[in-house]
């Protein structure tokens, strides 16, 4: 079989695809709707754009469109038909897998190669759209492959066949799209790539899955119509390469600077500390934030059932639990057993990505003896945060919560001038028992206006009394440390400096020398 490209079809396949005249008049036609909103997606040799459209029978009133290469009822025949000669005697080099573009470089000769041996009638015209579809559905993630491109889209959801794909758009929220799985086993055996190029099995047997995308993107996945009636599902919370950061959360409004200057001082001194929140509240991203703020140098072992932290800290052990299967020997890995296995392992700081079981209760003893620790949890209030600690599966005895615990930041999702936003709604440190009732004394040293949307302090810290007593450290050393932080992330956000590699820098920069790295920035601001 040939496999090589001769210089004229190189050329067909490379650089920005040059489209006929029908090609360019349609391409137009589309673009020229009355799009609220008309992104280029720059991924492809084509151009690929993205689109909100007002859509009077959608019951968000808008509907997103991705726009790619147009084909005729007889492309998509000749499109099928080769696919079907592909599967059969594509011969794949490993060598030419090791990237996705040795992947790509080797399916289009392929296909070349099976044009001319099977003198397939393909006008020159559509074979670069046809090498556009193959290398999207074969190597990529097919239909869906545009959302991931699109910077503005948070999660992808799929409710089963024949209904469109709802996305979640940053400044439109949820939104149905014009990408829709036709049948149920093109979506069934979609569900099945997703799990398989997750490094996991999904049948009827195993009909939920948990994983993560090779791109670290979360995905759960349903099969069949076992336990979704529609048929399977799936759901796509996108990874973010550039994680968002402390200074994205304080221009987002989600916090405030003082609350960020309080936090960080509050990590550097590896007091412990529980985020809060219901689903998509943004707890992981949180979560996030405040590792970058544990000094550099310390060891730090993560532990969750699918990786979503993302750290620059080189001392930093990642560890993700493991789920067995049946009829095969692979022993489950937990979360109790990372942590205990952790403990062995010298951290200064243990971070549990979510905390929801019998773990909870070796987190604390592992704080207990003082590791630094922080993690998140479902909950949506500080009280319900509290009884569910002290409730069965987790079952920590509340004299350990409050001799342990320091403080539990409250992040919610909601509407604020119809737009949803997520504010942390307060933070509390944990002053105690009460004598008389046994239950858990709290300090709100922060809270969230709801009038105002703006952050307040209430006036007295524990912790930072604490910080105090343990510390030597005078109230007017206090306050001066925050201010230096507060300076520091205020001069970050006044800059714009927002990527994560960047507010990193600058926060290993200060802890080199904090009051000379403050004396700059305090002038500058």
């Amino acid at each position: 079989m040939e496999s090589s490209l001769n210089q004229s079809d190189t050329d067909k396949t490379k650089s920005k695809i040059n489209l006929s005249k029908e090609d360019a008049l349609n391409t137009t036609k589309r673009l020229n709707k009355n799009y609220l909103d008309l992104s280029k997606l720059d991924y492809s040799d084509f151009d690929i754009y993205s689109g909100i459209l007002k859509d009077a029978s959608s019951e968000s009133g808008i509907k997103y469109e991705v726009i790619e290469p147009t084909m005729s009822k007889k492309n998509i025949a000749s499109y099928n038909e080769l696919k079907k000669i592909l599967m059969a005697e594509l011969v794949i080099d490993l060598n030419e897998l090791k990237s996705k573009q040795g992947a790509e470089k080797l399916l289009k000769q392929q296909i070349i190669s099976i044009v001319k041996k099977y003198k397939l009638k393909i006008p020159a015209s559509v074979l670069p759209k046809i090498l556009y579809y193959a290398v999207r559905d074969l190597i990529y993630l097919g239909k869906i492959e545009p959302f991931l491109h699109d910077h503005m889209i948070e999660e992808i959801s799929c409710d089963g066949s024949k209904i469109p794909i709802y996305v979640w758009h940053r400044e439109h929220e949820s939104i149905p799209s014009n990408v829709i799985f036709e049948d149920e086993k093109e979506l069934e055996d979609f569900t099945r790539k997703l799990a398989y190029v997750s490094g996991k099995n999904i049948s009827v047997a195993q009909p939920i899955v948990d994983a993560s995308l090779p791109d670290g993107s979360r995905v759960n996945l349903t099969f069949g119509r076992e336990i979704t009636k529609k048929g399977s599902t799936f759901t796509i919370r996108k990874f973010r390469s550039d994680p968002i950061t402390i200074i994205d959360l304080i221009k987002f409004n989600t916090l405030s600077s003082d609350i960020a200057a309080y936090l960080w001082y509050f990590v550097e001194k590896k007091l412990t500390m529980i985020v809060a929140g219901g689903t998509a509240s943004g707890k992981t991203t949180t979560l996030n934030t405040l590792a970058s703020f544990i000094t550099p140098g310390q060891k730090i072992i993560s532990i969750e059932d699918t990786q979503e932290l993302n750290l620059t800290h080189t001392n930093w052990v990642p560890s993700v639990s493991r789920e067995t299967f049946s009829g095969t020997q692979i022993a489950e890995i937990s979360q109790f057993d990372l942590l205990r296995a952790s403990l062995r392992q010298r951290p200064d700081i243990i971070i549990v990505g979510e905390t929801r079981g019998k773990e909870a209760y070796t987190l604390f003893q592992a704080m207990a003896t003082g590791h630094g620790g922080f993690s998140s949890i479902h909950a949506d209030s500080i009280p319900s945060t509290v009884t569910r600690l002290v409730s069965e599966p987790m079952n920590v005895p509340k004299t350990l919560i409050v001799n342990t615990l320091d403080a539990i930041l409250l992040q919610l999702k909601m509407k604020v001038h119809g737009k949803t936003v997520r504010r942390v709604i307060q933070v509390s440190e944990l002053a105690g028992l009460d004598e008389k009732t046994g239950e858990v004394l709290l300090n709100d040293v922060f809270r969230w206006n709801p009038s105002t949307d703006q952050h307040s302090f209430t006036g007295r810290s524990v912790a930072l009394e604490k910080i105090e007593n343990e510390f030597g450290e005078s109230q007017e050393d206090i306050k001066y440390e925050l201010n230096k932080r507060k300076t520091t992330l205020d001069w970050m956000v006044k800059n714009n400096i927002v990527r994560y590699n960047e507010v990193s820098s600058n926060i290993i920069e200060f802890y080199k020398d904090p009051d000379k790295f403050y004396e700059r920035k305090r002038i500058l601001l």
